[in-house]
């Protein structure tokens, strides 16, 4: 058979004549009609092949589905447990039951659907046909938000069964499906970290909303590949993983210090008559956030209600700014030592008051103290000797220190809605002289929690500042990849956070004795902030804070607490409010980590063989 376009090939041109060429022109014109009738015959089999495929795979289930009900259905999300596997976040799967009430012709037929639907999984009838018959012309409407599955699971066989016997069955108006249910096993502990999930199964503030995109079972998955299987994960850890979705976070949050702050926090709150209160706990070494607790809380799945107060859900940690105090002095202090401008021994002058630029700087005590060097300065927390050192070590390496420390941007920790902070620089319209004085003891700039909690990590880590993180793996099915820490900068000398240390440690043995634990050596510092307001400072309203890390020779925490207006008729003070909830979180830890006294270690340190003999 010559082929389609033959026609055009004339075998003999010198032969060709134009009847000839007529009668090829109406070939090929015969040959296309047949072409393109051929083609529409097999676009419309195919079509139909296509439409039947549908039809069985869905209409022919029972479900009567229109498109924006399909639409409706969520992604399931991945499970969050914390370090050791105890269960944090996770998915409950319920079945939902719709109908197309546009579709029943008949108040008869909606009442068959009601009844058949309440002795199947037991809806009360009444309501069903009510529900129906107010919504007749919708081709959507939900009769059942969540049934237990086992219920789901029995009405969607009976569907499959019934229609298969009967296509009139009124079940031919309902389908069953699926829907994942989030809900939190632990309930307010660490409610603000996680954050929660909307309606639409869309996660909101925390780790929900920062890793939003890979929790979803059709969301992004691990960006890099890694060998490391899930085996390499501790076998408890395992008790919940991998989930059904197979997109798991495991946390560096160890729940039972989490446990010990929240307890912590609601009672110094309470006792202190607080407003409101944060604690963090760090691992200086890595970054690693053991816990994060905020006061007031909520519990996420009760969180709807006619009055909801919003601003509960954000994390105070990350997302709140405030002025530090006194705890902003060990940064001055370690610009001082490292850039050399002063030793832990370098005397200056106090006379309770001194002017910078256009501002007299009084300390907390309006008096003077003499004579000092500036670790008796630092324990006592004068401000005058303070801004003296930060007079010496000038603006320019001031300010270079304070954000080397991590102020004035984000720390980089995997939450959501983080904030920078405020800090007013040279070169500033707003900035002057003056700045460099209150700067100095932590007035007129503001952090969040987690900077300050990070830059007194850093100094516990020999200077160098790490990348907060929450998150120690991602589980996608049978990978896992490992959260390696990330070390930020290197803020100090190694030599001038050890003589810090040594400065913060007397801090506590001479001027915060109420953080003091026996047996451990602590570094740290108190602050007692005035709280801004237009014009000037609230008065008798302060945020008391106390930052901290331990064993001084050996960190293996570095802790913040903060409360915001204690009840000045009891204390405004930080050494006697948050400098002994300090104390008290430090001795729980050090049993929770088995941390032995400081005495004990130097001991086993001298003589590793007794505690290897000993076990």
């Amino acid at each position: 058979m010559p082929s389609l376009f033959s026609a055009l090939r004339p075998e003999a041109p010198s032969s060709v004549t134009n009847q000839d060429l007529v009668n090829a022109q109406a070939e090929v014109q015969s040959r296309l009609w047949r072409f393109w009738f051929l083609a529409v015959i097999f676009v419309f089999l195919t079509c139909l092949v296509l439409v039947r495929l549908v039809v069985y795979q869905v209409v022919q289930t029972g479900e009567v589905i229109d498109p924006d009900l399909r639409a409706l259905t969520v992604p399931a999300r991945g499970s969050i447990v914390d370090r050791d596997g105890e269960l944090l976040a996770g998915d409950q799967f319920f079945y939902q039951v719709v109908a197309t009430p546009n579709q029943i012709k008949d108040d008869r037929q909606r009442q068959l659907v009601a009844q058949r639907l309440q002795d199947l999984i037991g809806l009360p009838a009444l309501t069903t046909w009510q529900i129906l018959n107010e919504n007749k012309e919708r081709t959507y409407v939900e009769l059942a938000k969540a049934i237990d599955l086992s219920l789901g699971q029995q009405l969607q066989k009976a569907i499959g069964q019934e229609l298969a016997d009967d296509s009139t069955s009124p079940l031919q108006y309902i389908a069953a499906r699926p829907i994942p249910v989030r809900f939190y096993p632990q309930d307010n502990l660490v409610s603000h970290l996680i954050g929660f999930v909307q309606a639409d199964h869309e996660g909101v503030y925390g780790l929900e909303e920062y890793y939003d995109a890979f929790l979803k079972a059709n969301g992004v998955g691990l960006l890099e590949r890694t060998p490391i299987t899930i085996d390499s994960l501790p076998v408890n850890v395992r008790r919940f993983l991998p989930s059904a979705t197979g997109k798991d976070l495991m946390l560096t949050i160890d729940r039972s210090i989490q446990w010990i702050i929240e307890e912590e926090l609601v009672q110094g709150i309470a006792k202190y008559r607080a407003k409101r209160g944060t604690i963090i706990v760090i691992e200086p070494q890595t970054g690693a956030i053991l816990g994060l607790a905020n006061w007031p809380d909520y519990d996420p799945n009760r969180r709807d209600g006619e009055q909801v107060d919003f601003t509960r859900f954000t994390d105070p940690a990350v997302s709140s700014i405030y002025e530090p105090g006194s705890v902003f002095k060990f940064v001055t202090m370690a610009a001082g030592l490292d850039t050399g401008v002063i030793t832990p021994t370098s005397v200056f002058t106090d006379d309770g008051y001194i002017v910078v630029g256009e501002r007299t700087i009084f300390n907390s005590t309006r008096t003077g103290s003499g004579q000092v060097n500036v670790t008796q300065a630092l324990a006592r927390s004068l401000n005058v000797v303070t801004a003296q050192v930060a007079e010496r070590v000038g603006a320019e390496d001031f300010y270079r220190y304070v954000r080397r420390f991590g102020f004035a941007e984000q720390t980089g920790v995997d939450l959501a809605d983080e904030v920078p902070g405020l800090l007013k620089t040279p070169g500033h319209e707003l900035w002057s002289l003056s700045d460099l004085g209150t700067n100095s003891f932590g007035q007129g700039l503001a952090v969040t929690p987690l900077q300050m909690a990070n830059a007194t990590a850093a100094v516990a880590n020999h200077g160098l500042l790490m990348r907060p993180y929450v998150v120690q793996a991602r589980i996608e099915h049978e990978e896992v990849l490992y959260t390696k820490p990330t070390a930020l900068r290197q803020v100090i000398s190694p030599h001038s956070a050890a003589e810090l240390t040594e400065m913060m440690v007397e801090t506590v043995d001479s001027g915060n004795k109420a953080a003091a634990v026996a047996g451990y050596r602590i570094a740290g510092k108190s602050g007692t902030a005035q709280i801004p307001d237009e014009g000037g400072y609230l008065k008798d309203a302060t945020i008391v804070s106390f930052v901290g890390f331990a064993p001084a020779d050996d960190p293996k925490f570095a802790i913040l607490v903060k409360l915001d207006e204690p009840d000045p008729a009891l204390s405004q003070w930080a050494a006697y409010t948050a400098a002994p909830i300090f104390a008290q979180i430090a001795r729980r830890l050090f049993e929770h980590l088995n941390i032995p006294p400081d005495e004990i270690r130097t001991q086993l340190a001298a003589n590793p063989g007794a505690a290897a003999g000993s076990q």
